[in-house]
């Protein structure tokens, strides 16, 4: 097994990682191009099991015992030698980096360090390496990724071929996912190029959906937070109108309470209704007793002769008799223009109370409605954050879209309903 540490070498101002990026970008590579044995764990190979191939193929008896023995040491020596072939290969990118490095330096020193000078460097370096050695630039490439990813790790050039190297030599596979397939191929030496291949699209799949949920969690979390923030806001909002609705209930106990005197002054006022009433029917009473006591005189019929006497005044008796009649008169109508009056403002004072014991029922319905939708609306608005934290937490919302879309217009009715009524 190849031991030593390799591409310790620099050329000049270029690193190894520098190169290696200007390099990093190419077609796939097919391992069997040139300088590549794609073939199983080294390990795999033992003078026991070779024997036993060996026999099973050539047969066992006596007559085959030195062929079989020499048979043996020959592959046993070929397994040793397939042992370093990886590593060597891998030793060959690193030299074949040396070399672009220093034609990088050499060419950046002549026509100026830019990204087009260093990519006519690596071109240059490439061409000479195909025309001088037949090495194609796509396997030059393999072989400097394999040595930039793996010039070090000397397990993971044991485990796997140069084919599987270059696989695993890709930007974005990650030292644990190298980790798991070397640990794999370790009980399953079996494994081929194509399963390496597989199985590390399997451990990205799995890191993607790792990933996925995550971003989801994140997600959620983030709703969370959002829907915290929005309870909060709900809450504020709900305080505020828990006590516009106070307030709503201290004008309304105001209305009751003016309501109140307003009742005591209508008894009032029915009262001495009632009692001016009662002094009009006595006025007209004593006035139609009067008027018949007038009515007896004038038609009265004297027990004597009489003859006719032109007198300049009337008796004095009935004298007093028509001034009292005129004098009550007098006052029956005073007292009616009183009782019209009175009347009038009896009417004027039910109308006012029948129209704020309206006003007061109104108010008490719609404090009712207030106070019954603010205790609704808590429950309705924290489900509302439970749906949209649930929604967008799901893997397919859009499924959900026909049925919030219904029910944001179902809102906006409402809200352009109470802002067109708070125009009013």
């Amino acid at each position: 097994m190849q031991s030593r540490k390799t591409s310790n070498t620099s050329l000049g101002a270029v690193t190894k990682e520098s190169a290696t990026d200007l390099v990093s970008e190419v077609v796939p590579f097919d391992p069997f191009d040139e300088f590549v044995i794609g073939m199983r764990d080294p390990n795999a190979a033992t003078r026991e099991n070779i024997a036993v191939v060996a026999r099973q193929i050539f047969g066992g008896g006596d007559e085959n015992k030195d062929f079989i023995a020499k048979l043996v040491e020959s592959m046993l020596a070929v397994a040793e030698s397939r042992a370093k072939i990886v590593a060597e290969q891998v030793i060959l990118g690193g030299t074949l980096t040396q070399m672009v490095v220093a034609t990088i330096n050499h060419h950046t020193q002549k026509v100026g360090d830019t990204f087009n000078a260093r990519r006519k460097a690596v071109s240059l370096a490439l061409e000479f390496t195909e025309k001088s050695l037949q090495i194609k630039p796509s396997s030059a490439r393999c072989y400097m990724r394999c040595h930039a990813k793996f010039g070090d790790e000397h397990e993971a050039l044991r485990v796997f071929n140069l084919g599987e190297l270059n696989i695993l030599a890709a930007h974005e596979v990650t030292h644990e996912q190298i980790t798991a397939i070397m640990e794999k191929k370790k009980t399953s030496p079996e494994m081929s190029r194509k399963d390496v291949d597989e199985m590390l699209r399997a451990l990205q799949r799995q890191e993607e959906a790792i990933d996925d949920r995550d971003r989801q969690l994140e997600n959620v979390q983030s709703l969370l937070e959002d829907s915290k923030v929005q309870l909060d806001v709900s809450e504020r909002e709900s305080q505020h109108l828990k006590e516009e609705l106070a307030a709503n209930k201290r004008h309304i106990v105001e209305k009751e309470k003016s309501l109140a005197d307003m009742r005591e002054l209508l008894v009032e006022r029915t009262s001495g209704y009632s009692a001016m009433e009662k002094e009009v029917s006595d006025k007209s009473k004593q006035v139609d007793e009067l008027t018949a006591e007038v009515a007896a005189l004038r038609s009265a019929k004297p027990m004597v002769e009489t003859k006719e006497v032109i007198v300049e005044k009337l008796p004095e008796s009935l004298a007093n008799v028509t001034a009292a009649v005129t004098a009550s008169l007098a006052e029956l109508g005073e007292l009616d223009a009183k009782k019209s009056a009175a009347a009038d403002e009896l009417a004027a004072l039910t109308a006012q109370y029948e129209a704020q014991k309206a006003e007061m029922e109104a108010a008490t319905k719609a404090q009712r409605s207030m106070d019954e939708l603010t205790e609704a609306w808590a429950d309705v608005a924290g489900k509302m954050a439970k749906v949209q934290a649930a929604v967008q937490a799901s893997r397919e919302p859009q499924i959900y879209k026909p049925a919030l879309e219904a029910l944001s217009g179902m809102l906006r009715k409402y809200i352009e309903e109470i802002e067109a009524a708070l125009k009013q």
